[in-house]
C-alpha cells in the first residue's frame, strides 16, 4: 500500500545527480519528493518523483518539505556549515540523512588540497586509494573544499554545542595567564560526561523498573580544578586569581560553573540498584573533547558552533574589564 511505502527528500533534485538518486530509490520502492530551487522538471522525464519548490537556506522552507516521520533525507547541495547546522535540527524529523561532499576536503602531510593545486610541486600526495579517515582540510570559508569540510565536520562530529569548558579553553588559545575565580575556586556544578550517561541508560534498559535515577561524573571537580586540568591538557600555566565571594565587577570572573554552593547529584542509588560505574573520569573524557572544539572553532566565530554557551548572559571574554579589575586590584 502506499502508506506502507518509505518516504525520502532529495534536497537539490533537479541536477543529474539528484536525478539518479531520485530515479534509482523510486525503482525500490521509495515516496520520493525532490527539491529544486527553480522550475521543476518535466513530470514524464522523472516518472514518480513529486516535485517541490525549496529556498535551500531557509529553515522554514525545510521544515515545510521535510515532514516529520521522513525516512529519509538525501542533500546533494549541502556546502556550508549552516547547512549542516539546519540538517541537525531537522533529526527528530527524519530517520537517516546522506550528505554528499567531495573528495577536494583530504589534505596532504604536506597541507596541499586540489583547490590550491596549480602543478605537479603544489599537488596533494595522498595515498592510492584514499581511506575514509585520512586528515581533511581545516574548517574555512576560503573556498569551495574548506566550506564543504566545515560541514562534514559539523555533521561528523557528536560533541556538545554548550562545552562549558570553552570559557578556559579560549583562554589558554588566546594567551591568558590569568584567570578570575570568585568564591574562591570552590564552585562545584558536577558535569555529566555522554559516556558516563550512556552507561546508565545501558543499564536501566537492561533492568527494568519503576525507579528515578541521578546521573552525574562521579567525584565532581571544582572550578579551579577544571581550570587545572585544562592547563595540563594544553600545557600551560595559569594563574588563578582566587576572590572569597561572588563575581566582584560586571563581566569579571562570571564562569559557567560560577555558584555558591555545591551541586552534586547522589549517585548511590544507581551503583547499588544498577551496579552503575563510571565509563570515563572528568579528565580523560574531556582529552577527547579538547581538540574537536579547539579545531571546530579554529577560524570560526565560536558562536557560531557554541550556540547554547553564546546565549550565557553577558560578556564571558571581556579582557578589557578583567585586567581593569586586575590593575585596580593591585593598585
Amino acid at each position: 500500500m502506499l502508506t506502507n511505502m518509505p518516504t525520502a527528500v532529495i534536497i537539490g533534485g533537479r541536477g543529474q545527480t539528484g536525478r539518479a538518486i531520485g530515479q534509482r530509490l523510486v525503482a525500490e520502492g521509495w515516496a520520493v519528493t525532490a527539491t529544486t530551487s527553480g522550475p521543476p522538471p518535466d513530470p514524464a522525464a522523472t516518472p514518480g518523483i513529486r516535485w517541490a519548490a525549496l529556498a535551500r537556506d531557509q529553515v522554514s522552507s525545510l521544515t515545510g518539505v521535510v515532514k516529520p516521520g521522513t525516512d529519509l533525507v538525501v542533500d546533494v547541495v549541502a556546502f556550508t556549515p549552516a547547512h549542516a547546522e539546519q540538517l541537525l535540527a531537522l533529526s527528530d524529523r527524519i530517520g537517516a540523512a546522506v550528505v554528499l561532499s567531495t573528495m577536494s576536503v583530504y589534505t596532504d602531510p604536506e597541507g596541499r588540497s586540489l583547490d590550491e593545486a596549480t602543478g605537479e610541486a603544489s599537488f596533494p600526495a595522498w595515498p592510492v586509494p584514499v581511506p575514509e579517515d585520512w586528515p581533511t582540510l581545516p574548517s574555512a570559508d576560503d573556498n569551495y573544499s574548506t566550506r564543504k569540510a566545515a560541514l562534514e565536520r559539523v555533521l561528523r562530529d557528536p560533541y556538545s554545542r554548550h562545552l562549558r569548558e570553552w570559557y578556559f579553553i579560549k583562554r589558554v588559545l588566546d594567551g591568558r595567564r590569568k584567570v578570575i575565580l570568585p568564591f574562591d575556586g570552590a564552585s562545584v556544578f558536577q558535569p555529566t560526561a555522554t559516556v558516563n550517561l550512556a552507561e546508565l541508560v545501558t543499564l536501566a534498559a537492561g533492568q527494568p523498573g519503576h525507579r528515578t535515577l541521578n546521573c552525574g561524573d562521579l567525584d565532581p571537580p571544582s572550578v579551579a580544578q577544571i581550570s587545572a586540568i585544562i592547563d595540563g591538557l594544553m600545557n600551560w600555566s595559569t594563574e588563578r586569581v582566587l576572590v572569597a565571594g561572588p563575581v566582584p565587577a560586571p563581566n569579571v570572573g562570571d564562569h559557567p560553573w560560577c555558584v555558591p554552593r555545591p551541586v552534586v547529584a547522589d549517585m548511590r542509588r544507581a551503583q547499588a540498584e544498577l551496579g552503575y560505574r563510571e565509563a570515563a573520569g572528568y579528565a580523560d573524557a574531556l582529552a577527547g573533547t579538547l581538540p574537536w572544539v579547539v579545531e571546530a572553532c579554529s577560524g570560526r566565530d565560536w558562536r557560531e558552533v557554541l550556540p547554547q554557551l553564546a546565549g550565557y548572559p553577558g560578556e564571558l571574554f571581556d579582557y578589557g574589564a578583567e585586567d581593569a579589575y586586575l590593575a585596580a586590584s593591585r593598585a
